[in-house]
């Protein structure tokens, strides 16, 4: 391992060894675009520690956030609308790379067309503090250490790949960190063609059937929204059950 690759690797486990609650995101929170705290674990309004609930969160497959009500649809819906500029209802190519490129202009604070580390922490601390966040509500994979598994390297990382972290966590591709995730070369700086690149790689992830456009029915759930559903399905069994909080049925 070279002393780059040890460096990238102790930084991004730095990045995840941060509180499991979210940190508490910028002012003037509210529905849409980023800047609006980290993710959901209730109904109520925001606590005194900074972390938000009641909101549904959603990282674009740029590592744009996007947030809305529990009651409302999940907002990866408000993301496609936006990217989805000629409104046919469907994402071509161009319009999702588009999309992208906006985002970048976004992150790359100095218009130098290079996503430097210091935008990448700006990104982190200001358009994304969710992505330090850990909801409770995302299914983790159950694989429990094996005996045989000891000193084995290779084991140890496969159990580390398969956890749901950062932003995969509210998103439709399993990238932590989707900015770092686009730095090919490890010099901790986004070219735009680094960008262009990842970009490609992401559309072609998520076109399922190779037809060269993206529908929203198309695009997977992401596992904040999995976990969503499966909280409603479950609060309604307990209501069909008629047991409230101690038990015994409601009037």
């Amino acid at each position: 391992m070279t002393t780059k690759t040890f460096f990238c690797a102790s930084l991004f486990a730095l990045a995840f060894a941060a509180p499991v609650l979210a940190q508490p995101g910028p002012p003037g929170g509210g529905q849409g675009r980023p800047n609006m705290g980290p993710p959901p674990s209730g109904e109520q309004g925001p606590k005194a520690d900074g972390h938000t609930v009641g909101q549904a969160v959603f990282f674009s497959p740029s590592g744009e956030v996007f947030k809305a009500p529990l009651k409302d649809p999940y907002p990866t819906a408000v993301w496609f609308a936006a990217a989805d500029t000629d409104k046919d209802g469907a994402l071509s190519r161009d319009e999702f790379m588009n999309d992208a490129l906006r985002f970048f202009a976004i992150v790359d604070r100095d218009g130098k067309k290079v996503i430097t580390s210091q935008d990448n922490s700006h990104y982190e601390a200001v358009l994304a503090p969710e992505i330090a966040g850990f909801s409770p509500l995302v299914a983790q994979p159950k694989n429990p250490r094996r005996a045989e598994d000891e000193g084995d390297k290779e084991a140890a990382q496969n159990r580390y790949v398969k956890r749901v972290v950062g932003a995969a966590q509210f998103s439709l591709i399993n990238e932590p960190q989707p900015i770092r995730n686009a730095d090919t070369n490890f010099d901790f700086r986004i070219t735009v063609d680094e960008w262009i690149n990842a970009t490609g790689q992401r559309f072609d992830m998520l076109d399922a059937n190779k037809d060269g456009k993206l529908t929203l029915a198309e695009l997977p759930k992401t596992p904040l929204q999995r976990g969503l559903e499966q909280r409603a399905v479950e609060r309604e069994k307990e209501k069909k059950k008629g047991g409230g909080l101690f038990g015994g049925k409601r009037e």
